[in-house]
């Protein structure tokens, strides 16, 4: 009567040994998974931080380029002022001097940044008017799109944007004139056009917010066709 029982453990020791190893194995996979998901978190914080530098870097070059336009400006007016009085001293006849560009479009910014985007317009305009190849026309351009966005007239918005792609198709604005573009045809319910501007916007502005952003509409808008 001893065999059977004896057996019995016999059986069992067997099955902890193999459930033993079995354990193991486990372990040493999750080991390896645990140590594939660190690898790809690191990769994944090294790209996030080119990313970053990336954007940075192209902020950087933004803000000196529009420093350089504003020079560039400023000396066009100075030497406006300068002919304005030598024709004067040789007619003898007062000319009236136009504002520094970075002045008009200072102030048609602080317009812009208090809501009176009417006026803004004015001053954008202006500038446009008096310096249409101005290191701020792009920006010009762009604000007074914004302005008609701003108010809610998306088909005059539309216009003004198209303009700045038209006029200024190298200006850094670009991937923001691209994405409002889809905007405004979204809300004028001009749906599959808008879907083929916001892949745009993903395709030639990779890696920007704007592109982002784009992203997330779309993949709502699918949401909701399903």
């Amino acid at each position: 009567m001893l065999f059977p029982a004896l057996s019995g453990c016999v059986a069992t020791s067997r099955e902890l040994v193999d459930l033993r190893d079995d354990i193991y194995q486990l372990q040493l996979k999750l080991n390896e998974v645990q140590r594939n998901q660190a690898d790809i978190a690191s990769k994944m914080d090294s790209l996030s931080g080119s990313m970053n530098a990336l954007n940075s870097e192209l902020g950087d070059t933004r803000d000196r380029m529009s420093l350089l336009g504003q020079q560039l400006d400023d000396v066009e007016a100075n030497f406006a002022s300068r002919m304005n009085k030598l024709s004067e001293e040789l007619s003898g006849s007062a000319l009236k001097a136009a504002p520094p560009p970075s002045e008009l479009y200072k102030l048609a910014y602080s317009d812009f940044s208090r809501g009176k985007f009417d006026l803004a317009m004015v001053g954008f305009k202006s500038y446009l008017e008096k310096y249409p190849q101005g290191g701020f026309a792009d920006q010009a351009q762009y604000y007074i799109a914004e302005s008609y966005y701003s108010l809610s007239e998306w088909a005059s918005a539309l216009q003004e944007f198209e303009q700045v792609e038209t006029f200024y198709p190298k200006s850094s604005l670009m991937s923001s004139v691209r994405l409002r573009r889809a905007l405004c045809l979204e809300l004028l319910d001009r749906v599959e056009e808008s879907k083929k501007v916001m892949e745009s916007v993903i395709k030639d502005f990779p890696g920007t917010p704007e592109a982002h952003t784009a992203a997330e509409k779309l993949k709502t808008s699918k949401t909701h066709e399903k």
